[in-house]
């Protein structure tokens, strides 16, 4: 199964989130407590308080009761989405630097904080970014607050953002919330036993089977519960225990053996470990445990990208060899295992990359089960330290993390007593140079990281590492490679990917005969240097087309790819370079059997320059390069052919994921729906493309009845069309042949000219189908999205004609801009959301009318209309009146009205009104109208907030322009009314007297 993501304007839609935030499945979430809570945080949050800006907000408790989980209901909300204008999340934890705390701001902020290198030019990023907006910030896991916030982003915050922002922090000490001068705390408790018994099952069982385990079918809930109690409640502990419980037979012997097990009763666990993750630890095996515990050596806190993870434990002999399995596959397995018992936290699962990390307990745990042996330092005199003399020659593994913004060089003194060290991982990125004779004294060192430090350069005493297997200088300043690399015979990993001062790589490294991997992507040098064919244990390569014979001369060629055998995965760049299709061919890359993983990329060039004889050429240096037929992952980008190469169809019976973009000049895609196994398919700037047709699928005219009763794209899962200007036609096929039956994400994007989609895909879909994205498709002639009945998410966007969506019970996700024909929306109990923008409508749309209520609702429309919605016109509000938490934008993205209807938030009438002036990044009045129910018979207006500009003065004629100008008096006219009322009254009992 390949897990992707969306890529281009899909992930567009997602908020930005950096390298530390959490993921938070809520079908995960157990118990109304915790939503309750959320809830409570987001009125706070929100509700209009002028006592301090920004106001500090706080989630207390001990480690894994729940805060961040909390904090992540909360961020993720959509009010907080809309209320506030720039959201961001940073995760603090003991050990932090300040300059990466500001980086991953700009980042979560969908800022480049790489190209800032100093506090300064972070500090003035983050100013920029935040400058008269209203920030919502999340600081997770604060342990102190002098460095992180009174001397550092309380005083950034405070000179850059506008009223009304807020930070949220979640810390284990009361007194880090009182520190921060914390308005509200909210104390996490405790989950109860039959929440906890929920939470079991959820971790326990597979998601058919949890409903069963609640009720008991299993006769396991008296031992569940018993073992519920043994975790005191914290889901972390009940996540983890379920994780090992989940691995074993589902019987009453199995589960009181992990009661009864001895190992719950160990002594000297630090404090706030619990003993369930030290019993859960206890069940891997023991090559798993050793994976596992190296896991200490990475930052806590920060996500890691798991094939860094894998390559480290193999290079570092973990893995053990297995029959007809590489390392790698058996490293995977290995990582399976540890997300299963929910030790490790799996996050943003792309094709290209995935990441983990820990949570901080179970990291806690795996740094004291190595104390011995590794250490995680932060400055300098940690590893000095006389604490740490009795097991200094000991140490196996270090990990420098850094806790400073001064550039620091890495001293021999530091580390010359480490004789015995074989990792050394350096994610301190102040660091600068290293001594000259430092290596001389680490003969035993096997693994070397310095990505994305400060290091200009490498010295000669590099050579003395015999036993290195892994250097990692990517991301580095590096301008060039040492000499004595050539005496590093045992290197079997070279990452010098993104080293963008790093013209050229040593010759000499094509005599290092063990390397499995080269990786060079993103940095500047041109070619390789010649020899690359002798390294034919290569099982990972990124190869750059050298641009011409004399060139070539001083360079590994297309030719010498023949030789490697054993590549897993290959990236060719630069492929335009290729002067004739006998050198493509030369590189057999048809023999390859292991190869699973293929690049092939031209560089990027505009379509009028391409003349026949180029399009002739490139299409014949790709048809020879024909891969095997065990392909998995196929990406082709820039590609300048007219037709695609014959291969990409049934010849590739194994492919999974196939992406193709920039390829303006391409005008037909044909044959790809015999791929049985593709689950992902992607094309994008398919500019020259008019139609699709029947040899989309067949490669065939489908006329001949050869395909009478097939399945074409039978495991198709994900399909994206974007940026495809001519793209007009999308034919149907016969009503005998079933097309993409497991589809589940549709997405058209930017195709200005297509007329139609097949009813054909979306009924074969219908059962599978979950996400519809159509967007930018002026032309399109779809009149109805109906009956599909598993459809969770609909984003559509300017399709005049769509006038009808109907049959969705289970959608939950509706947006839609710029789609007036629409006259019938069937509104279900599952929907949870609904964004509708038209800066045209003059009204809401009629279907708003209805008696399903929503949990929220986004109105994105023109000035005449909010003015209308915001001055309680009985019509338009009565459209919306329904819906418990309502959102107005204006064109300018404004925050213009918000209506939370929160639990219990609503007290007996008062009759009063209450007016708040707060100033804004705009220079806009705010009023705040507060009308509370009451035992009244005619329909009061729930709590609600109205954003406006100030009036404009008039003249004669703006009332034309300005149609609601002349009836503003309407926001206070029941104040006015009510005084003149009781006025009237007064005056007409004395009158009588």
């Amino acid at each position: 199964m390949i897990n992707f993501a969306p890529t281009g304007p899909v992930e567009s839609q997602i908020r930005s989130n950096n390298r530390t935030t959490a993921v938070v499945v809520r079908s995960d979430i157990v118990g109304n407590k915790i939503q309750d809570d959320a809830w409570r945080l987001i009125e706070l949050l929100t509700k209009e308080d002028d006592r301090d800006n920004p106001l500090v907000y706080a989630i207390v408790g001990m480690g894994g009761i729940g805060k961040t989980t909390l904090a992540k209901l909360v961020f993720d909300d959509h009010i907080i989405a809309s209320r506030f204008q720039v959201n961001v999340w940073v995760s603090v934890s003991q050990n932090y630097n300040e300059n990466d705390i500001l980086r991953n701001i700009i980042t979560s902020a969908g800022g480049d904080g790489e190209r800032c290198y100093n506090f300064d030019s972070l500090s003035k990023k983050v100013i920029d970014i935040v400058k008269d907006k209203r920030v919502f910030m999340v600081l997770d896991d604060v342990w102190e607050t002098k460095r992180v916030w009174n001397d550092m982003l309380r005083i950034l915050l405070k000179r850059g953002v506008a009223e009304g922002s807020r930070v949220l922090v979640t810390t284990r000490n009361e007194e880090v919330a009182a520190q921060m001068m914390a308005v509200h705390s909210q104390r996490v408790q405790p989950l109860p036993l039959e929440d906890g018994w929920s939470l079991l099952c959820k971790s326990a069982f597979p998601a058919w089977q949890q409903q069963e385990a609640k009720d008991d079918k299993w006769n396991l809930k008296d031992i569940g519960i018993e073992l519920v109690k043994k975790c005191d409640g914290l889901p972390l502990a009940i996540n983890a225990l379920g994780g090992m419980l989940s691995a074993r037979t589902k019987t009453r012997e199995s589960w009181e053996y992990v009661l009864n097990d001895s190992t719950w009763e160990v002594k000297g666990l630090p404090k706030e470990i619990h003993s369930v993750l030290y019993v859960s630890y206890q069940d891997l095996a023991t090559n798993i445990k050793r994976c596992f515990l190296y896991c200490s050596l990475f930052p806590k806190g920060r996500y890691f990208k798991i094939m860094n993870a894998k390559n480290l434990w193999i290079q570092e002999g973990l893995i053990n060899d297995e029959k007809k399995k590489s390392s790698h596959d058996v490293a995977e397995r290995y990582f399976r295992i540890l997300v299963q018992r929910n030790l490790v936290i799996l996050d943003r699962v792309y094709i290209e990359a995935a990441y983990f990390k820990m949570h901080d307990l179970v990291f806690s745990l795996s740094q004291f089960l190595t104390r011995n042996e590794n250490l995680v330092a932060t400055e300098e005199k940690e590893i000095l330290n006389s604490e740490f003399d009795g097991k200094i020659k000991k140490l196996r593994r270090l990990s420098f993390i850094g806790g400073h913004n001064e550039t620091t060089n890495i001293q021999k003194k530091c580390l010359q007593e480490q004789v015995s060290l074989r990792t050394l991982l350096i994610f301190n990125k102040t660091i600068g140079n290293i001594d000259n004779d430092l290596f001389n004294h680490l003969r035993h060192l096997r693994t070397l990281w310095l990505q994305g430090t400060k290091v200009t350069e490498l010295p000669a005493s590099l050579g003395s590492l015999k036993l290195l297997r892994y250097l990692n200088l990517s991301q580095t300043p590096i301008k060039e490679l040492p000499i004595t690399i050539h005496n590093l015979n045992a290197l079997r990993i070279l990452d010098v990917s993104e080293c963008k001062n790093l013209s050229n790589l040593p010759s000499c490294i094509m005599k290092l005969h063990h390397l499995c991997s080269l990786t060079t992507k993103g940095s500047t040098f041109d070619h390789l240097p010649p020899g690359v064919g002798n390294l034919n244990k290569l099982q990972l390569l990124e190869f750059i087309v050298p641009l011409d014979k004399d060139i070539a001369r001083k360079s590994s060629t297309v030719k010498e790819l023949e030789t490697l055998t054993e590549l897993r995965r290959l990236n060719l760049y630069k492929l335009e370079r290729v002067l004739d299709s006998s050198q493509a061919k030369s590189a057999s890359l048809k023999d390859k059997l292991h190869l699973k993983e293929l690049a092939l990329s031209c560089s990027e060039r505009d379509s009028n320059e391409v003349s026949t004889d180029d399009s002739d050429r490139i299409e014949e240096v790709f048809e020879d390069l024909r891969p095997p037929v065990q392909l998995k992952i196929l990406k082709i980008s820039n590609y300048f052919g007219c037709k695609l190469p014959s291969w990409l169809g049934s010849r590739l019976f194994n492919i999974r994921f196939l992406k193709i973009t920039g390829c303006s000049n391409c005008k037909k895609l044909d044959g790809l729906g015999l791929l049985p196994f593709l689950e992902a398919f992607y094309i994008e700037g398919a500019s020259s493309v008019k139609s699709i047709g029947p040899e989309f699928y067949t490669n065939n005219n489908i006329e001949n009845g050869a395909y009478q009763n097939s399945v074409l794209f039978r495991s198709m899962k994900l399909l994206s069309f974007e940026n495809m200007d001519s793209w007009e036609e999308w034919s149907s096929l016969g009503k005998d042949i079933r097309v993409m039956p497991c589809l589940e994400v549709l997405q058209i994007y930017a195709c200005p000219k297509l007329k139609s989609i097949p009813e054909q895909v979306l009924f074969h879909a219908a059962s599978y189908l979950k996400r519809i994205r159509i967007c930018k498709t002026p032309q399109l002639l779809l009149k109805k999205l109906h009956y599909l009945r598993f459809l969770e998410i609909i984003e559509i966007g300017n399709i005049p004609y769509l006038e009808k969506i109907s049959g969705v019970p289970a959608l939950q996700r509706l947006k839609i801009e710029d789609c007036p024909g629409i006259n019938l929306v069937e509104l279900t109990h599952t929907l949870q959301n609904i964004d509708w923008k038209d800066f045209n409508a003059d009204s809401l749309p009629m279907w708003f009318d209805g008696n399903i209520k929503v949990t929220y609702l986004q109105i994105s429309c023109k000035e005449e209309l909010v003015r209308k919605i915001c001055v309680n016109n009985v019509h338009e509000w009565s459209k919306i009146q329904q819906f418990d938490n309502i959102t107005v934008l204006d064109e300018n993205e404004r925050l213009r009205l918000t209506h939370p209807e929160m639990p219990n938030s609503f007290t007996k009438y008062d009759g009063q009104v209450k007016w708040v002036d707060v100033s804004g990044p705009v220079d806009e009045e705010l009023i705040m109208l507060k009308i509370r129910r009451g035992e009244v018979e005619e329909p009061i207006m729930p709590e609600f907030s109205c954003y406006r500009m100030p009036f404009p003065t008039f003249e004669e004629n703006d009332n034309e322009l300005w149609p609601h100008a002349v009836s503003e008096s309407c926001l206070i006219s029941p104040f006015w009314s009510g005084f003149l009322f009781v006025l009237l009254v007064l005056i007409t009992i004395t009158w009588g007297r």
